[in-house]
C-alpha cells in the first residue's frame, strides 16, 4: 500500500504529464513563478558596472515578486566562468544571467572557443541598460588630453602600462595603442574594478573603466578622464571628448541584458521580462542608477535577440580593427 506522500507524488507526476500533453505546463510554470529565491548570476566581480546594475534590479524584483532575488558573482575568464555556469542551470526561471556586451557579443571574436554558446545556450529576456567607457589616466602622467598622452607614450616607449578587465576595456585600449602605434605593456585583470585600483595606485598608468566606476574616481581626483568611448561627450563628464579624437571612427558602448537558460518556456520568459522591466523603470531604480550614468534600455525578448546579433557583428569588426588576435 502506498503511503500518503507517495500517492501525492504520483498524483503530481500524473498531473504534470496531463498538463504537458495539453500544452498547459508552461503556462502553469509561469503562473507559479517564482516558487523559491531567484539567483542573478553576474559574471564579473563586485563593484563592476554589471554588479551595480544587477543589485539594483535584484532589489526591485525582490519587492515585486515576494521572493528573494540574490546576486551571485562568478567572475573570471572575461565573463566566461559565470556565463557557462548559468547556461547549465534548470530552465525554470530561478537562475538568470545578467549578461553583457562582453559575454554575448565580443567574446565570440576574442576567443577561438567558448565554454558556452551565446545563442543556443540562452533565451533572451530583455535588454537592461547601456553605458560608455572612459579613458582614465593616473594623475602622475603629465597628459591633460588623449592627444597629449599619445605624445607622452611616444617619448617613453615601453615605460607605461595599461590594464583591462572586460572586452569594453580591452578593445578600446588595443584600439588606442594600435591606431597610434604605441609601445605600452598590457596587463589583464579579472574585472575592471581591480584594474582601476591599480591605476589609482600607479601600478599601471592607463585603464578604460565603465562610467559608473570611473566618475567617482575622477571627481575624487584619483584618476584623470581623457576621453569617452561614446560617439559624443557624456553629460556626466562635460568637456571630455570622444576617443574618436585619437582613434578615428571609434565608438563603443557597453550594454547589459537579462538571459534565461535555453528551454525556458515563452510564457515564463514573458513574466520575467515584465518583472525586470517594471523594476528598472521604477523611480527608485532610476534614482539609484542615474549617478552611475546608466541609460535604461528595457524591451522585448525579440528585440534583445536581434540587437545581440547585430552587436556581435559590430564587436567582431572592432576586434579586427584593434588588431586583437583571438586567444
Amino acid at each position: 500500500m502506498l503511503s500518503p506522500l507517495s500517492s501525492r507524488r504520483r498524483l503530481l507526476r500524473s498531473a504534470a504529464v496531463l498538463l504537458a500533453s495539453l500544452g498547459l505546463l508552461p503556462a502553469v510554470q509561469a503562473q507559479s513563478w517564482p516558487q523559491r529565491p531567484v539567483t542573478l548570476v553576474v559574471p564579473f566581480p563586485p563593484g563592476s558596472a554589471t554588479d551595480v546594475l544587477a543589485r539594483v534590479l535584484a532589489e526591485q524584483m525582490t519587492r515585486s515578486l515576494g521572493q528573494p532575488v540574490i546576486v551571485e558573482n562568478k567572475a573570471g575568464a572575461n565573463g566566461m566562468i559565470g556565463t557557462a555556469m548559468a547556461a547549465k542551470a534548470a530552465p525554470d526561471g530561478h537562475t538568470l544571467l545578467v549578461a553583457t556586451s562582453t559575454t554575448h557579443a565580443a567574446n565570440a571574436s576574442l576567443y577561438r572557443r567558448l565554454s558556452y554558446d551565446p545563442i543556443k545556450d540562452f533565451t533572451p529576456v530583455t535588454r537592461l541598460a547601456q553605458i560608455p567607457f572612459v579613458m582614465l589616466a593616473n594623475p602622475q602622467v603629465p597628459a591633460q588630453t588623449a592627444a597629449a598622452l599619445v605624445a607622452h607614450v611616444r617619448q617613453n616607449p615601453g615605460k607605461l602600462a595599461w590594464g583591462s578587465g572586460s572586452s569594453g576595456s580591452l578593445i578600446p585600449g588595443h584600439a588606442f595603442v594600435t591606431a597610434n602605434r604605441l609601445d605600452m605593456l598590457h596587463v589583464p585583470y579579472k574585472g575592471v574594478p581591480p584594474a582601476i585600483m591599480d591605476a589609482v595606485g600607479g601600478s599601471i598608468q592607463l585603464v578604460f573603466g565603465d562610467l559608473s566606476t570611473a566618475v567617482p574616481q575622477v571627481k575624487g581626483g584619483k584618476l584623470r578622464a581623457l576621453a569617452v568611448t561614446s560617439a559624443a561627450p557624456h553629460p556626466m563628464l562635460p568637456g571630455i571628448p570622444p576617443l574618436s579624437s585619437v582613434v578615428p571612427g571609434f565608438e563603443m558602448t557597453a550594454w547589459f541584458a537579462l538571459y534565461a537558460p535555453a528551454g525556458t518556456p515563452p510564457a515564463l520568459v514573458q513574466k520575467i521580462n515584465q518583472a525586470a522591466a517594471a523594476g528598472l523603470r521604477s523611480p527608485a531604480a532610476q534614482q539609484k542608477l542615474a549617478p552611475g550614468g546608466f541609460e535604461v534600455t528595457v524591451g522585448t525578448p525579440e528585440e534583445l535577440g536581434l540587437f545581440a546579433a547585430k552587436e556581435t557583428v559590430k564587436w567582431a569588426k572592432a576586434v579586427k580593427q584593434a588588431g586583437i588576435a583571438p586567444e
